[in-house]
């Protein structure tokens, strides 16, 4: 045993242990110092990716950056371990993730510059149209001057995946452009007056074409004479125009024979006008139809006409019956959990993600027009696979392998507000809350110690920290050889072998601590929502989400009104 410690491990080995460790639990400002002396003493691709990802935490993208690189370009060597081939894949899809998040800088003059230099935090830069790498958040002061030209300097700050690009612009000094550019002006000048004698030409063709334009009024006199000879044609068209109106007259007595018509029953009406003598009242009704209201109210009363329209209004604005209101429900249906890995992590690390299936039976009563009072009785199941996990701060020898096959029962009560969205309340909104007490009534929960699954039985120095999720359970103390690190007897979970049953809250063994397993738990769910659909008088489907103590609730279920 004197001599084991020297053979096991090999320099820096505990330093890259202690530093992965404290990397995996983000304590980075820890974990670098021992990473980088672990590396000075030994290079191991596990310890070089995990302080590359300390220096990605800390926003150092470049250096993590080259150090994923230059493992990603290593191959597999003899002493490596399973965490190093691990660390040389992985290191290859880091350096391609954190190549995209480190920003970049380009410099691009707006016209070409004579003897420009462009600094960067006061290294000049040879290209400076190439993009420039930098990490993100770091102060950059860009500084750029040229011959003839005013020096600029500017302060920026690049963001992560962000892309920027100045468009650099210089001011001359003064006197410096201006003499150069006044004999290529005066060149130009002297070019124009060579085409202004052939301008002058042009006019001298234009005055022969004016004479020709004198012309044209003489043409129009004789045009007037011509308009003077259409009104001597106008006037043996009235007499064409006269025997249209001979037409007409032979049409009005063709019209004075309908009114002929008409005398006959004027006598028949005079002998009623004696009661009705003016004709106004036969004015006031509707001209198309008098002949017909004429016959019914020489036989009834003109009330009779009150009495027909009476039904065509009446019966248009009554309102269908309104859908009657149930005020208590018998409803069952689905009702599950989900517990995410995140939960796991608030007491400790490993956990995985857990669905709890299970259903539910409730009754509920109207509590005056919006809320519901909701009594329910649920069944769940806490079926959990083999799952690594350890309190939170223990050293990763403290691993164990849980399961569970617990099975429980929840009694509650709801108090639920209903949000009709239509007048029938066909579909509704639902808001709630609730509070109840669960019962494990049935199951175990099992706990045993773990150790690395890459490990090689009988040599110690293989049984390091890994995937805990690879670990596998140990059969005894130090069974496998060599693990007696993990498969103990000296921890507080010295008897947590295969067999092994978790006591409950309620039994604490002597000389151990209280036991783990559930038996009455609270349960709570805050907020709840949903939705609900009544297609029919009588019958009703809910769907809802909330968050409960158990995690995440869903639900989907009918009612029946009683």
């Amino acid at each position: 045993m004197l001599f084991a410690h020297p053979v096991l491990a090999a320099p820096g080995d505990k330093e890259a242990s202690q530093g992965i460790n404290a990397a995996r639990g983000g304590f980075c400002k820890r974990a670098i110092p021992l990473l980088e002396s672990a590396e000075s003493q030994r290079h191991r691709p596990s310890s070089a990716v995990a302080l590359a990802d300390c220096h990605a935490k800390q926003g150092k993208l470049l250096k993590a950056s080259e150090i994923y690189h230059s493992v990603a370009s290593e191959k597999k060597e003899p002493g490596y371990t399973a965490r190093d081939v691990a660390a040389i894949t992985s290191a290859k899809k880091k350096a391609a993730q954190t190549d995209a998040r480190i920003p970049t800088l380009v410099v691009k003059p707006v016209e070409p510059y004579e003897g420009l230099v462009v600094e960067i935090n006061g290294e000049a830069i040879g290209d400076p149209s190439t993009p420039q790498r930098f990490d993100p958040g770091a102060p950059l002061v860009v500084v750029a001057r040229a011959d003839g030209h005013e020096e600029t300097s500017q302060k920026i700050t690049l963001k992560e995946k962000q892309r920027r690009e100045i468009k650099l612009r210089l001011k001359p000094k003064p006197g410096a452009t201006k003499s150069p550019q006044k004999p290529v002006a005066t060149k130009a000048p002297e070019k124009k007056p060579p085409q202004r004698p052939v301008a002058t030409k042009a006019p001298e063709k234009k005055p022969p074409q004016r004479p020709v334009a004198t012309k044209a009024p003489e043409k129009k006199p004789p045009q007037r004479p011509v308009a003077t000879k259409a009104p001597e044609k106008k006037p043996p068209q009235k007499p064409v125009a006269t025997k249209a109106p001979e037409k007409k007259p032979p049409q009005k007595p063709v019209a004075t024979k309908a009114p002929e018509k008409k005398p006959p029953q004027k006598p028949v009406a005079t002998k009623a006008p004696e009661k009705k003598p003016p004709q106004k009242p036969a004015a006031t009704e509707a001209p198309p139809g008098p002949p017909r209201r004429a016959e019914a109210p020489a036989e009834g009363k003109p009330g009779a006409g009150q009495v027909a329209e009476r039904p065509v209004e009446m019966p248009e604005p009554t309102p269908p019956p309104r859908r009657k209101q149930r005020d208590v429900w018998l409803g069952a249906g689905f009702q599950g959990f989900f517990i995410p890995r995140i939960a796991f992590q608030l007491f400790g690390e490993g956990g995985r993600d857990v669905l709890v299936p299970g259903g539910d039976i409730a009754l509920s009563t109207r509590l005056g027009q919006h809320f519901d009072l909701v009594f329910s009785v649920a069944y769940a199941r806490f079926w959990m696979p083999e799952t690594p996990f350890k309190p939170k701060g223990h050293p990763d020898t403290d691993y164990e392998i849980v399961e569970s096959d617990l099975q429980a029962l929840q009694a509650g009560a709801r108090l639920v507000w209903n949000v009709p969205l239509d007048r029938d309340e066909v579909f509704a909104f639902r808001l709630g809350a609730g509070l109840g007490v669960g019962w494990t009534f049935l199951g175990d929960l099992h706990r045993t110690q773990a150790y690395p699954g890459d490990a090689v039985p009988g040599d110690p120095s293989t049984f390091v920290p890994g995937d805990p999720y690879r670990y596998k359970k140990c059969r005894a103390p130090n069974d496998p050889a060599g693990s007696f690190r993990y498969c103990n007897q000296l921890d507080y979970d010295a008897d947590h072998y295969p067999g092994y049953v978790e006591p409950s809250w309620f039994t604490r063994p002597k000389g151990r601590p209280q036991g783990l397993k559930p038996v009455v738990y609270p349960w709570l769910v805050l907020p709840e929502i949903g939705l609900a659909l009544r297609p029919w008088d009588r019958v009703a489907f809910d769907l809802r989400v909330g968050a409960s103590v158990t995690g995440v609730l869903g639900g989907l279920g009918f009612r029946v009104a009683l």
